[in-house]
């Protein structure tokens, strides 16, 4: 309890106590004069009357002038904007250092007509092969090199299936392959007939 309390409330005890003693000596003074007979005589020097109903002071629980904190007030949205406006996400800006991986270049992008990877190779950091079936391969080429530029890069065509994708010190190198006449490939033998595969790799 803090000090100031302390000795408001003990002070508030020591007069309710003596309050108490006053009123039952003058109880006690009445009912003796009641049973002698003898009148009510004004009170002498030094002597309080006291009557009948006291109201006994309430405890004192914080000191006069002291406010109660108050909640923090909640940030007013801008004009026209009923909450928090979300922050709006730009594309990455090129970095002086290249990407730790092919994985790492990739951050943010959302594969085009379904390519999914080919073989997943978890120890092959520098390169990623994909495939997706039901598109053309100008299409899937289209589509992904729109892609890479959401994220920042700029490509540069090298062949007709080949595209070099330039952001900052990272190099990517996007190959599309075809499958052959009988729709099979030579170079990926365990992909699907008639699908198309993307080779990705760190220039």
């Amino acid at each position: 309890m803090p000090p100031v309390l302390a000795i408001v409330f003990w002070a508030w005890v020591l007069v309710s106590i003596v309050v108490l003693l006053r009123r039952r000596a003058a109880k006690r003074a009445i009912a003796r004069m009641e049973a002698t007979g003898e009148t009510q005589r004004p009170p002498t020097d030094g002597e309080e009357v006291v009557l009948a109903d006291v109201d006994v002071p309430e405890p004192v629980h914080a000191m006069a002038g002291t406010a109660a904190p108050s909640a923090p007030t909640p940030p007013t949205p801008p004009p026209g904007f009923d909450g928090p406006t979300v922050p709006v996400l730009e594309r990455p800006a090129p970095r002086s250092a290249p990407a730790a991986g092919v994985a790492d270049a990739l951050v943010g992008i959302r594969m085009p007509c379904d390519l999914v990877p080919l073989v997943l190779d978890r120890l092959a950091t520098d390169h990623i092969t994909l495939s997706t079936t039901g598109h053309a391969a100008a299409d899937v080429g289209t589509a992904l090199a729109d892609e890479v530029e959401r994220l920042g890069y700029v490509v540069h065509p090298i062949s007709d299936h080949e595209v070099l994708a330039t952001r900052g010190a990272t190099h990517l190198r996007l190959t599309i392959r075809a499958p052959g006449p009988d729709g099979k490939h030579l170079t990926h033998p365990n992909a699907r007939e008639d699908s198309v595969v993307v080779e990705i790799a760190l220039g």
